[in-house]
């Protein structure tokens, strides 16, 4: 098997694998699966729509990728509750793709899948390739509430106050040893 790997951007690798003619491109921290015969015709972010995408063709067939890191309206906890999802005017119901929760809906040989991963909401649409080829390497992270994150506003208070805690014993320690009289 004959593998290499291609930088296309700062934020789109693509890995060819010569013997099964597919190309996965790493974009915004997800793995997405494209034949390698289509080619890259788009990649950026669109200031109107606000998403992060990248756009593959061949002939009439296309793979659309589109992403909204860190969503201000939905995340993976409010997708959840849905049955249906609406997105540029066409109804989506909810249903499982490679392991996948999100919504669907095949119109006119283009499939589009809508789902969320964490607090991102990813945006697919195909044209002669199976959702599942595309997402086949996905696996959808669960959302994390801001009390559940690591370093969220009270963790940074305490550790604020640790740091000044530990400045000032310090200084009294040094104190100490030089003999300061306090």
């Amino acid at each position: 098997m004959f593998l290499s790997t291609i930088i296309v951007s700062e934020t789109i690798t693509a890995g060819l694998y010569g013997s099964n003619g597919q190309s996965s491109y790493y974009f915004k921290e997800y793995t997405f699966n494209v034949p390698s015969s289509y080619k890259l015709t788009g990649k950026g972010f669109d200031s109107s729509s606000k998403l992060n995408y990248m756009n593959f063709k061949k002939g009439n067939d296309y793979v659309k990728v589109s992403i909204d890191k860190y969503s201000t309206k939905f995340n993976k906890k409010i997708m959840d509750g849905y049955t249906y999802f609406t997105w540029n005017g066409q109804s989506l119901y909810k249903t499982s793709i490679s392991g996948v929760t999100g919504f669907y809906n095949e119109q006119n040989g283009a499939k589009t899948f809508v789902f969320s991963s964490g607090s991102d909401v990813i945006y697919l649409q195909t044209k002669g390739v199976d959702i599942s080829y595309v997402i086949s390497g996905i696996t959808q992270k669960e959302y994390l509430s801001k009390t559940q994150d690591e370093y969220d506003y009270d963790d940074n208070l305490d550790y604020e106050s640790d740091a000044y805690d530990d400045s000032f014993d310090d200084s009294f320690d040094d104190g100490s040893y030089y003999n300061y009289n306090w």
